[in-house]
């Protein structure tokens, strides 16, 4: 494993942290306004709440999904010769 291997799976950990955080912002968000309405009553309240707060979250992480996803493009299916290759390739020991 490379040094940039390294990099990427430190960032992919952040981005995981950062999704999950905003994801429970939609959920406690969802949360308290079936609350404030009093629609909290039973199981299947919660779970429609859930529902509701972890839809309005899939296009935001859809979005961000295919910006990593279109940016190691390069990275991932340029030959060893081109641009993007060069990145991935080992440091040289000196």
């Amino acid at each position: 494993m490379s040094i940039a291997v390294w990099v990427g799976l430190i960032a992919l950990a952040g981005l995981d942290a950062e999704t999950g955080v905003v994801m429970l912002l939609y959920l406690d968000h969802a949360w308290d306004k079936f609350r404030d309405a009093g629609r909290m009553n039973s199981m299947s309240d919660l779970h429609t709440a859930v529902v509701e707060g972890a839809v309005q979250r899939i296009r935001p992480k859809v979005m961000t999904i295919c910006a990593i996803l279109f940016g190691l493009l390069p990275i991932m299916w340029s030959p060893t010769t081109q641009s993007g290759a060069d990145v991935m390739s080992a440091l040289p020991h000196r």
